[in-house]
């Protein structure tokens, strides 16, 4: 009996504990605590219906692909931005396919703003889906898995650190037709507690006219006026009605962005969709904020600005935009354009340019145009007649400067197998995944490029290197040196000695 009553209440004690970490899983709180959020405000516990345990398989209703593929983790998650036309399923109508879970990641967040993310289907009734916020650890603070409050997922996150946050869009429901769905993500500074209104002196007489507010709107990234504010954007999507009105009074607006570059990478920057009068010019900046180039108009009498880079780090690297104090303030209502940034993995061994045609420098604003120096000519002195002198000097034979060889792009299809079968040849299902891969640069001793096999066991990717490749797989401590143009590269892993 005595045993009976303690098997009883160890299992009800297992049963509390497991209530108690459904909650916390389903509110970012723990029972036992409730939490503030950033306006000091105490948040209740609220209890959601739980998402599906097992994974949800779509039906397609129609052909669906995504823009986005590969963001289903906290290691690849996208930039938090605006998206549109993202998918949780890819395949062809009439498919059944298990529906996939999108990563996005908020880095260098304002603590105290106020972040709200909206994740809304493009179809009526073709997705349900779902929301949960975690924080630098991979812990869920916040959710929306509600299956009844409607298709569409919305959280309102008040930061209290920098981050990194991750905001993990998923199915929530088990019944979705495929197509797409968009994302919405904005920003907004803290309210200004009010303070009590001092006694009022008397107003001087103004010496000068005063600028008036601007005319116009923010636009939706803003402040965004310098380095620290920099606006963190996605590549290869069109960011449209941004423009130039100033934030906070100032009379001239600068607008800073930035993007998470690779090395090997191109990435192509410009302006589009110029609003009457307005003619832009672009400056980027590598990761330590050094100007690495610029461009004012893409050809004579195109206003637009385009500026290219091969990356030759991992980071982040930024965008200036900005109109070189040629719009008045008087205008700044209708200095709207559209901002894209494009990656692509160069498909010719031709090193891209380090700025476009028309490169001009930093504007006024961030830096004075450096004058190049000229020597002046020498000026002859005249020698009295008859003492003209010539001694001949020996010029050394000058040392050639050692040539540095220009960047080449080499594909690699690697494959990574288990030879079970011991016949030294890959075959099906031997493919193993999961397995990381570095690639250096021999001439540089830099890594290149890195990633992880498929589920295959295939890996594909062009390494930008000065001499050869060397590929290492720290897992398994192998490494080799491909040499040419590019190779399909088997690694084969054999079967203990005495396998069949």
């Amino acid at each position: 009996m005595l045993r009976s009553r303690s098997l009883l209440w160890e299992g009800l004690g297992l049963g509390i504990a497991g209530l108690a970490l459904l909650l916390v899983l389903q509110t970012g709180h723990s029972p036992a605590s409730q939490a503030e959020s950033g306006h000091g405000a105490v948040v209740p516990l609220r209890v959601q219906p739980a998402p599906l345990a097992s994974p949800v398989t779509c039906t397609l209703a129609v052909t669906t692909t995504d823009p986005l593929p590969g963001i289903n983790s906290f290691h690849t998650a996208a930039i938090l931005a605006d998206y549109t036309g993202l998918a949780l399923v890819q395949g062809n109508k009439g498919d059944q396919v298990e529906a996939e879970e999108d990563y996005f990641r908020l880095d260098n967040a304002t603590i105290g703003w106020t972040y709200e993310v909206y994740a809304v289907p493009d179809g009526l009734g073709n997705y349900n889906l779902g929301i949960i916020v975690y924080d630098l650890h991979y812990t869920p603070i916040l959710t929306d898995v509600n299956p009844l409050d409607g298709p569409s997922a919305y959280v309102r996150l008040v930061t209290s650190t920098t981050g990194p946050y991750y905001f993990k869009v998923f199915q929530i429901t088990p019944v979705c037709s495929g197509g797409t769905y968009r994302l919405d993500a904005s920003a907004s500074a803290p309210t200004a507690t009010p303070t009590a209104t001092p006694t009022p002196t008397a107003t001087p007489t103004p010496t000068g006219t005063p600028a008036p507010p601007p005319p116009g709107t923010l636009d939706r990234f803003e402040p965004n006026y310098d380095f620290d504010r920099a606006t963190t954007i996605a590549t290869n999507i069109t960011y449209d009605n941004l423009n130039f009105v100033p934030w906070g009074g100032a009379t001239e607006d600068n607008d800073f962005y930035k993007i998470w570059v690779k090395p090997g990478l191109l990435y192509t920057c410009e302006t589009l969709n110029l609003g009457p009068g307005v003619d832009t010019n672009i400056i980027i900046y590598d990761h330590n904020r050094n100007p690495l180039g610029g461009n004012d108009d893409v050809t004579p009498g195109d206003y637009r600005s385009r500026i290219a880079y091969l990356s030759t780090y991992e980071g982040y690297l930024y965008i200036l935009v900005g109109h070189g104090g040629r719009l008045p303030y008087s205008e700044v209502q209708n200095s709207t354009y559209s901002l894209r940034c494009s990656m692509e993995v160069p498909g010719l061994p031709t090193p891209a340019p380090t700025a476009t045609p028309r490169a001009t420098p930093v504007s006024q604003k961030d830096a004075a145009t450096p004058t190049p120096f000229t020597s002046p000519l020498p000026t002859p002195t005249p020698t009295p007649a008859g003492e003209l002198s010539v001694r001949l000097i020996s010029t050394p034979t000058p040392v050639p400067p050692q040539v540095t060889p220009a960047p080449r792009f080499v594909p690699l299809d690697i494959l990574v197998y288990y030879d079970s079968s011991n016949d030294r040849s890959p075959g099906a299902g031997e493919g193993i995944a999961g397995i990381r891969i570095v690639a250096y640069d021999t001439f540089t001793g830099e890594q290149v490029a890195e990633g992880v096999t498929d589920e295959t066991g295939r890996l594909r990717f062009t390494a930008a290197v000065r001499g050869a490749v060397r590929l290492f797989i720290p897992y398994l401590g192998i490494g080799r040196v491909v040499e040419g143009e590019g190779a399909s590269v088997y690694i084969r892993i054999a079967p203990p000695s005495g396998s069949p």
